[in-house]
């Protein structure tokens, strides 16, 4: 790999209390959650990616009941990641000054309707390790359109989690010299040959 710390970041895809927190949606994905320790295995990323100068850029799904976008707002009636609710915010320990907010965003795909795009050329990211919930479909979705876009995109396996093993192994396969875990994304950071 040949990567630069300035130029990376790790990409939070949804880590929202809709997710982390109890309730409908956490009981949906909590059995990879729990068994693959994906919030602390992220929190501990992030932690060690902002000590070595890599950016953190929070891509949540905020739903404004006032005004629908997206076939999920509608579908659901604005009543998950709920705009100025507890859910929808970004979950404890991960947000800290100074990391980047996606703004506008409303569909699965983490670009559809956001400055996502703009965000990346802005700071001039060429690589990010994406990070989130759920794995097949908006880490998925999200990745593809990176790789389409000539970013240079990896999935991070264990800070993801999705509705069951069969799901996450399926989607791994289909990313698979894209896909890398923490640990080895926490020995890029500390290895001389990344600058």
């Amino acid at each position: 790999m040949n990567l630069n710390r300035s130029g990376s970041a790790i990409l939070l895809i949804e880590f929202q209390n809709q997710w982390t927190k109890k309730g409908f949606y956490n009981r949906l994905i909590k059995k990879q959650l729990n068994s693959r320790n994906v919030l602390e295995n992220t929190e501990k990323a992030v932690d060690n990616a902002r000590k070595q100068g890599v950016r953190i850029i929070h891509a949540p799904l905020v739903i404004d009941p006032e005004s629908k976008k997206g076939w999920l707002a509608h579908l659901t009636g604005g009543k998950v990641f709920t705009k100025g609710s507890d859910k929808s915010k970004i979950s404890k320990g991960l947000f800290q000054e100074g990391d980047l907010i996606v703004k506008g965003r409303y569909a699965f795909d983490a670009f559809i309707g956001s400055d996502l795009c703009e965000l990346l050329k802005k700071n001039n990211i060429e690589n990010v390790f994406i990070c989130g919930f759920t794995t097949d479909q908006c880490v998925a979705k999200t990745m593809r359109t990176m790789i389409k876009k000539k970013i240079d995109a990896y999935l991070v396996s264990d800070c993801t989690a999705t509705f069951n093993d069969f799901f996450q192994k399926r989607t791994e396969k289909k990313f698979a010299d894209k896909v890398i875990n923490s640990r080895e994304m926490e020995e890029l950071w500390n290895n001389d040959f990344y600058s």
